[in-house]
C-alpha cells in the first residue's frame, strides 16, 4: 500500500522526526536500520535495539543543494524511517520481511516539502504478488490508521492511500493547487482543498466513511475493506456523484475485478 502526502506544512527538522518515530512506535511498529537473515535463511529487517536518539540522527539527513537553473526545485533536509510491522510475526525480536518505510523526499518548493510517501511492503516471495498476502487487509487498515495520525501531525495540503499508484504532483501543480481529479480508496483533504471545493463536496458524497479529523481536515474512505471494493449500485452512485464534478474514481484496486466477478 502507498500513502502519499503533498506539501506538509509542519516539517521543520529533527524534533519533528522524533515525533514521527514516536507515532510509529505508538502504533506497535518496531524500528529497524539493518538487514539480516530470517529464520528461513532469507534476508529480513532486524529490530533496532539501541536508544532512539542515534536512530533519529540517522533518519534526519540535513543536506542543502539548489539547482540554479530551476529555482522552483531544490534538495534539502529529508528523512527516512524504516519500521517493522507485527502483522506477519507478532514476536518483536526476530528478523522479519514485512516492513514500512516513511520517506520525505528532498524535492522542495521554497521552504515546503513537495511530497512524503509511506510504503507498506509485505515481503512476499518474488513469484507471489503482495496482494496474495493473508495480511494485506490488516496492513491496509494499519496504513489508514497511521495515515490519519500523520496527516493531522504533518498538516499536508492533500493526501491519498491506495495500492500500486505513483501520482507525483509537480511543484507547479502544488503551487497552483492542483485540480482534484481522482478519488482513491482513502483520501485526505487539508484546509486549502476544503476552502477551494467546500466541505460539503466531500461530506455529502456517498463514500463509505466521511470523517472530519481533529484538525478540521477531512478524510474520505470509499469502502470499509480494501480487499472488498465497492461495486454495482454503490459504485454507480460514487461514479455519478464525482463524475458530474469532473472527478474520476481510481481503477487501480487489484481486488476489483476478482471481487466483482464473484
Amino acid at each position: 500500500m502507498n500513502l502519499y502526502f503533498y506539501m506538509c506544512s509542519n516539517f521543520e527538522g529533527r524534533s519533528v522526526v522524533a515525533d514521527l518515530v514516536k507515532i510509529f512506535q505508538d502504533n506497535g511498529l518496531v524500528l529497524t536500520m539493518e538487514i539480516g537473515k530470517t529464520q528461513d535463511g532469507k534476508l529480513g529487517h532486524i529490530p533496532y535495539r539501541g536508544e532512539t536518539s542515534p536512530f533519529i540522527d540517522r533518519a534526519h539527513l540535513d543536506e542543502e543543494f539548489i539547482n540554479p537553473t530551476d529555482l522552483e526545485y531544490c534538495f534539502g533536509p529529508r528523512i527516512r524511517i524504516e519500521a517493522i510491522t507485527r502483522l506477519k510475526y507478532p514476536e518483536p525480536d526476530i528478523p522479519r520481511r514485512d516492513y514500512i518505510t516513511l520517506t520525505c523526499f528532498g524535492m522542495m518548493l521554497g521552504p515546503k516539502y513537495n511530497y512524503l510517501s509511506t510504503l507498506l511492503n509485505f515481503g512476499t516471495t518474488p513469484d507471489a504478488p503482495e496482494t496474495d498476502s493473508p495480511f494485506f487487509e490488516a496492513g491496509s487498515q494499519l496504513m489508514l490508521h497511521l495515515g490519519k495520525q500523520l496527516f493531522v501531525y504533518l498538516k499536508p495540503m492533500y493526501g491519498w492511500l491506495d495500492y500500486g499508484i505513483h501520482d507525483f504532483l509537480s511543484g507547479a501543480a502544488i503551487r497552483d493547487r492542483k485540480e482534484l481529479d481522482t478519488i482513491y480508496w482513502a483520501n485526505f483533504y487539508g484546509n486549502e482543498y476544503i476552502d477551494k471545493y467546500g466541505a460539503q463536496l466531500f461530506l455529502d458524497s456517498p463514500s463509505w466513511r466521511k470523517e472530519v479529523l481533529s484538525d478540521g481536515s477531512i478524510m474520505l474512505q470509499v469502502s470499509e475493506l480494501y480487499t472488498e471494493p465497492i461495486s454495482g449500485e454503490e459504485k454507480t452512485k460514487m461514479y455519478q456523484y464525482f463524475s458530474d464534478k469532473g472527478i474520476n474514481l481510481s481503477n487501480e484496486n487489484p481486488f476489483a475485478e476478482q471481487y466483482n466477478a464473484a
